[in-house]
């Protein structure tokens, strides 16, 4: 899976979800309004906000249009996580650049999705709210099949 740049000729940037020449999800990041769109392949559209929280702004939190929280980004040591529906996702940043990360399941401790990721500072809010707002898709009951026929492809 690979997430591409996608520049609109208003200057808007977006990002697409790309696998096996489809795209699965496409996504734009507003960081003024801390707001994530997302517009899957099959036309569904979901508005997501995306927030720093806690006593020091350390915890990085994922919430749906009512301000539910769906997902947080925390770490466990050195080991950066992600939690989805009380499940989580470990990220291991596979090069030097930490472009292409894999995403771990905790329970099986193999991988379940492995992406790369375009642009200058892969560690940044627009792509941690990536990672998190495919973590959240693709393991959605609907979409579980997808995830594990992209696990089988790993």
């Amino acid at each position: 899976m690979q997430w591409k740049t996608i520049t609109s000729s208003l200057g808007n940037t977006g990002f697409g979800l790309w696998y096996n020449g489809q795209k699965m999800l496409t996504l734009a990041y507003k960081p003024k309004s801390d707001s994530v769109y997302l517009e899957s392949k099959d036309g569904e559209k979901r508005l997501f906000h995306y927030k720093k929280k806690g006593l020091f702004k350390n915890k990085r939190v994922l919430e749906n249009e009512y301000g539910a929280e769906l997902g947080k980004i925390s770490r466990e040591g050195r080991q950066k996580y992600i939690e989805v529906d009380d499940k989580r996702f470990y990220l291991n940043f596979k090069n030097d650049n930490n472009n292409v990360i894999e995403i771990i399941d905790e329970a099986g401790q193999k991988p379940v999705a492995v992406c790369s990721v375009e642009g200058e500072n892969p560690s940044d809010a627009t792509n941690y709210s990536l990672l998190m707002v495919m973590c959240f898709y693709l393991f959605q009951p609907k979409n579980y099949t997808q995830a594990l026929t992209a696990r089988a492809a790993i």
